[in-house]
């Protein structure tokens, strides 16, 4: 039977593997953490950004009517 041995570095080699393969993985989970995190805001001032061009459109809309009015009563007391 043949004896299993395992050289100091080759343990080292794996320990480093390790240990890199669970830095990158805290460093991935990190940056995908800080990404949810704005992509999430992002969204949010999105709605928030569509609800003030609404409101601001419909104001538009308001004062389009009214300066109508104001025309056509203008011309209708010019026609008198």
């Amino acid at each position: 039977m043949k004896k299993f041995t395992l050289h100091l570095d080759a343990a080292i080699v794996i320990a480093l593997v390790v240990a890199l393969s669970l830095g990158l993985n805290a460093f991935q989970y990190f940056q995908v953490k800080s990404l949810t995190e704005e992509n999430a805001q992002l969204k949010i001032q999105g709605v928030l950004d569509k609800l003030n061009l609404d409101s601001q459109k419909g104001f538009i809309e308001r004062q389009n009517a009214k300066i109508e009015e104001l025309e056509a009563a203008e011309s209708a007391q010019a026609a008198d």
